[in-house]
Order: structure tokens, then sequence, then C-alpha cells
């Protein structure tokens, strides 16, 4: 029974990466693996600590600084010294026999790795979710920075596994890794064939009007002003959608607002804001539209896929590789309002064709995407295997 530990980039209370790390523990113990947890003691990391027990993990809170709370972000964390002694004072405490850094970018957990690396008790792995290089040269001092952190990577050695092929090919263009990296695809907590909303395989036609939809955080980074400017190009074309936007963020007046002065009606359009619970919502869906600018390989996008609910993406990383193992998720080649509406429109016009490639396609698609599956991949990246 391999016993795992499990560190925490401790980045925000709503964050994908740690809802990761509790499918994670899923899976591990799926496998016969232990898991113990390492996280901040900050309140906004109570949930996650709550949500990993209930998952099966041993949590351990330390009084650690995540980089959300560091102004000069890497910098900082690559010479706090003390911080890296605690972490490796932990490791070896813990005498794991695989130790895992979730890292959110390529500046993210840099001293949790190097605590860990230097405990030398165990292998030391990272799984990265998006390397935010693309751009990282026209940002404010991107070039310096870069720079530095090639010879960070290159001085410390571990296995980093990013989430998906368009994530790894971002970083290996970007840095010269002298060591191979690994692909690590997130899986996910699929409902059982007793709980799965069947509203979504069905043998009968769709509603007479469709509901586009989109779940998650409202911030910048998931374009929620193009999803809305697609639906408003769908709708002069003289389709009927009404769409629904569940979440909530610091987008979501300014999106309340667009929608308010459009020439709809409000009974066309609703914002259920932030959900603990989502799973109400699923049956509501008829069509899921993701149009982030960046992402890793989202979940929600992975949970909606294996609910059997069409999709549209934008050409982020991860979402091709989605796309790959489901007809049924369709991604746009370009990010505007007219490619996205587009996408849209052919969707609703063929929505119980996909509806039934979902329902040919759905059984091969959990099992890849499985919580098992991603628990084994991620003990062979370590050297480990499950029980």
């Amino acid at each position: 029974m391999p016993r795992i530990l499990l560190i925490s980039s401790n980045s925000s209370a709503r964050g994908g990466g740690e809802r990761y790390l509790v499918y994670l523990t899923q899976g591990l113990k799926q496998v016969g693996g232990e898991v113990i947890a390492l996280l901040s003691e900050v309140d906004y990391m109570d949930g996650w600590a709550a949500s990993l027990s209930e998952a099966g993990a041993e949590v351990q809170r330390r009084p650690l600084v995540g980089l959300r709370s560091r102004p000069l972000r890497f910098l900082q964390a690559i010479a706090d010294r003390a911080q890296q002694q605690a972490v490796t004072t932990a490791c070896r405490e813990i005498d794991p026999d695989g130790i895992l850094v979730n890292q959110q970018y390529d500046e993210d957990g840099l001293d949790f790795i190097a605590g860990a690396l230097a405990a030398k008790t165990a292998p030391v792995a990272g799984v990265m979710h998006m390397p935010m290089t693309a751009t990282k040269n026209s940002r404010p001092l991107g070039r310096w920075r870069g720079k530095l952190l090639q010879r960070w990577y290159c001085r410390h050695p571990y296995h980093l596994a990013l989430v998906s092929e368009g994530s790894r090919r971002e970083f290996e263009q970007y840095y010269r890794y002298p060591r191979p990296t690994h692909v690590l695809h997130h899986g996910c907590a699929f409902p059982s064939e007793t709980e799965l909303d069947t509203a979504h395989l069905p043998s009968e036609p769709h509603a007479e009007v469709p509901t586009v939809a989109f779940l998650g955080q409202f911030v910048p980074q998931k374009n929620l002003s193009l999803l809305v400017e697609a639906w408003l190009w769908l709708r002069q074309q003289g389709v009927s959608a009404r769409l629904l936007l569940v979440g909530d963020g610091p987008e979501r007046e300014a999106i309340a607002r667009v929608l308010q002065a459009a020439p709809v009606s409000a009974a066309d359009w609703h914002i259920a804001g932030w959900q603990a619970d989502p799973k109400a919502f699923y049956s509501a869906m008829d069509l899921y539209v993701s149009t982030s600018d960046f992402e890793g390989l989202p979940l929600s996008l992975i949970e909606v896929a294996g609910r059997g609910i069409p999709a549209i993406a934008t050409n982020f990383n991860g979402a091709a590789d989605v796309a790959a193992r489901a007809p049924w998720v369709t991604v746009t080649a370009e990010r505007t309002a007219s490619a996205v509406g587009q996408a849209m429109q052919a969707a609703i016009a063929e929505l119980d064709e996909r509806k039934q490639q979902a329902r040919d396609g759905l059984d091969a698609f959990r099992y890849y995407f499985s919580l098992e599956r991603m628990a084994r991949d991620t003990l062979s990246v370590m050297g480990l295997a499950a029980a």
C-alpha cells in the first residue's frame, strides 16, 4: 500500500487545482493507496481540508505561505529557506513512498518542491496545470523571470507532469527542460448509472428551446464576455436558446449589465450564482460552452462531457484532449463571437445526434477519465505501483 503525500499550492478557496487533489485522493484510495495531504493553516483552505478529509486523506495543516500571499511571487518563494526547511521536516516526519506537489503554473510551488527534494525521503513529482509561458516575455520582467526559472528547473530534478498535451508543448517550447516531462490527464468522479442524468442520453428529442450553459468562476481568464456575445449573435440569427451561467466572481456585475442592456427578454437568461453542489443544474444544460482564454485541462469540461452533455470550447490547452475522446465536444479554431456562435448554431441543429454520440461513447470516455486511471498513472510517474 503506497503512502502518498500530496502538497497543495494553497492557491484558492475555489480553484480547480485543489479540487483535482480531492479527486486524486479518491483515486489513490481506490487503488489501495494511503494519502496524506499537507495544507496551509490559512482559513481559506478550511473547505479543502474538509473535502480532502472526507475523500479519505489524513490532513496535516502547517503555517505555510502560498504564492498568492507573496508580493514578489516566486522570488520570495525560492529565497524562503525557512519554509523550505519546514516542508523538508514535514516530509521526513511523514516518510511517504511518494510526494506530489500541486503547481498551478510555472512560478508556483517552487519552495514546496525544493523542500520536498531536500528531504530525500521519496520520489518527488509535480503536476503543473497551466504553464503560463505563452505570453511570459510580453509581461513585466518576463524574459528575466524566464531566465531565472530556467536555471531553477535545471537545478531541481523532479518528475514534472503537465495536465494536457497543449500544456506540455507550451512548457517545453519555452524552457529548455533537461528531463522528460509527462502528461497526466485528470480523472473525475462521475455519477453511477442510477445517478446519471438520463436527460442527456435521451431517445426523445430535446426541448423546443435549448439551454446554453457555463459553470465556473466569473474571472477574466474565462472570457465570459465572449460567451455572452456569441449567445447574442446566435439570437440575432433567429435561433431560440436560453443562457444559464452558474458561478460567481469579479466579472459577474459586468456580465449582468451587458445582458440587461441587450435586446432580449430577462426570462431568456439567468445567473445562478455560486453553487457548492451544482449537480442540480446539469439537467438544465443542453449545450455547455467554455470560452476561456487559457486553461490546463478544465475539470468542468470533463465533468459535463462525462454526463453526456454536448459541449463547445475555444482552443485552449486541454480542449483537444477532451474532444479527442468525446465526439460530442467541438473545439473552435477562432476566438470570435461569430465563430463560437456558429459552432453553437451547428450544435443546436444537431443536438439529438450529438447526444446520441454521447450515449454511444460515454462508457469509454468515463473509463479513460476515471479516478482509478488517473491514480495509476500518477503512481507510474513516480515509479510506484498500485496495491
